[in-house]
């Protein structure tokens, strides 16, 4: 009887690590935000700048990151990469100073974007490529899947025994949740483990051939992988980089600030804060549907026009989802209609973190793909810092989010047309030095 695929042992544990990403998320903090504003006086926008600084951190981390996943695997990057965000979580029950808020949160932020979410997405692709958008779809649930329990989770504990011991229980959470399973059973290619990709024949043993100029090693590159190996410096001269690294960069900006922001604007007018965590929920349940439906539309059709339909979409039902809000809350017409938004709403947004990964790796390949995602990941971090802290700004100072919630909208048309439009890169001839 021939044993199950490992990679879909690493699909599982990706899951888990999606799961403590999570933790470090926009709608995390938003659910903090009030009562510790209230307790310390801070604006929202100094709560939001630490978002920023840990998306900043990431973006510098992630280039270092990158080819170390390429060249050892995501095993122990995995393992205290959840180790220290858990460790900041648990130091926010401790925090008093806003400066506490940058150090605890903004550093575990960077850790789980700018290592965590990198090394899932680079395992994947190295270990699927006929079946990657399904695998990366199923990986994806678990930032959905943390979405969901975590706010939730945090919620309650605010409730009941307060901020503090809300910050404290869900660090403990998201440590137990991923860094032992991805200690145990994290793997860096199906090569490694004499497989190939998808789980078809075991590839012959090969020795590293001397001086690979590439640093990665012969075994990984077999005469028939489809997949071209790109250096640093040819990835950053194509056209196709830019133009993804753009797109996806427009959609965090305003993606981060939406998720972080839509807890405070529903709460300013009107819906309660168990409504407003039940529209989160509600966000990131139909999120684990868009997961891996777009995990299976990109198998079957161009990714371009997938991922084309999918942005302008998302820009168009967070715009009724707007207009709906500020009808008023009181009627349950109005509150069914937001609902139902927010079920499209998370199903795009599920859908296309793993359209967009995907992009990536057909565009780019496996066998460099941290190093060409740590790359792009400095202009992708920045626009998540910076998104949340422009619509911050904006609120502190009109007192609205009438003006970034509609710029949001704008850029979702613009990357969605640039996606459209962007051409997978030609397949280099030789490889160069990283």
């Amino acid at each position: 009887m021939r044993k199950p695929f490992y990679g879909w042992v690493i699909v599982g544990v990706s899951f888990l690590i999606g799961i403590t990403e999570a933790g470090a998320f926009q709608n995390i903090l938003s659910i903090f935000m009030k009562p510790m504003t209230h307790d310390f006086g801070w604006s929202r926008a100094s709560v939001t700048g630490s978002i920023a600084f840990g998306s900043i951190c990431a973006g510098l981390l992630a280039p270092l990151i990158g080819p170390i996943l390429d060249r050892h695997g995501p095993r122990m990057v995995a393992f205290w990469g959840s180790l220290i965000v858990g460790l900041g979580l648990v130091g926010m029950a401790f925090g008093s100073r806003i400066w506490h808020l940058y150090l605890f949160f903004g550093v575990g932020r960077m850790v789980a974007v700018g290592a965590l979410g990198l090394a899932a997405t680079v395992s994947i692709s190295n270990w699927f490529v006929r079946l990657r958008g399904r695998a990366m779809g199923i990986a994806w649930l678990g930032p959905k899947f943390g979405g969901v329990l975590l706010p939730a989770l945090s919620q309650w504990l605010i409730m009941a025994q307060g901020w503090r011991m809300a910050w404290g229980t869900l660090g403990a959470v998201v440590f137990l949740i991923s860094g032992l399973p991805a200690l145990l059973f994290y793997r860096r290619r199906p090569e490694d483990m004499g497989l190939q990709p998808d789980g078809t024949t075991a590839l012959s043993e090969k020795k590293p051939a001397a001086g690979d100029p590439s640093g990665i090693e012969s075994a990984d590159i077999r005469a028939d992988d489809p997949e071209p190996v790109w250096s640093r410096s040819l990835a950053i001269r194509t056209q196709a980089f830019w133009m993804l690294a753009c797109a996806h960069s427009l959609v965090t900006f305003s993606q981060a600030s939406i998720n972080f922001h839509i807890f405070p604007f529903l709460t300013d007018q009107g819906f309660s804060e168990v409504s407003a965590v039940l529209v989160l929920s509600i966000i990131n349940i139909a999120g684990a549907v868009g997961s891996v439906s777009g995990g299976l539309f990109a198998e079957k059709y161009r990714i371009q026009s997938v991922l084309c339909v999918n942005i302008l979409v998302s820009g168009l039902v967070f715009l009724c989802l707007y207009q709906t809000v500020l009808s008023g809350a009181a009627a349950a017409s109005v509150v069914g209609m937001v609902f139902f938004l927010a079920v499209l709403q998370g199903v795009l947004h599920g859908a296309r973190m793993p359209l967009l990964n995907v992009a990536w790796a057909e565009f780019f390949g496996r066998q460099s793909l941290g190093l060409v995602m740590g790359i792009s990941s400095v202009l992708l971090f920045a626009a998540n810092a910076v998104g949340p802290v422009f619509a911050a700004l904006v609120y502190d100072f009109s007192g609205s989010y009438a003006f970034p919630f509609a710029f949001f909208v704008v850029l979702f048309t613009v990357a969605g047309v640039m996606s459209y439009y962007m051409k997978p890169p030609r397949a280099p001839l030789t490889t160069e030095a990283a």
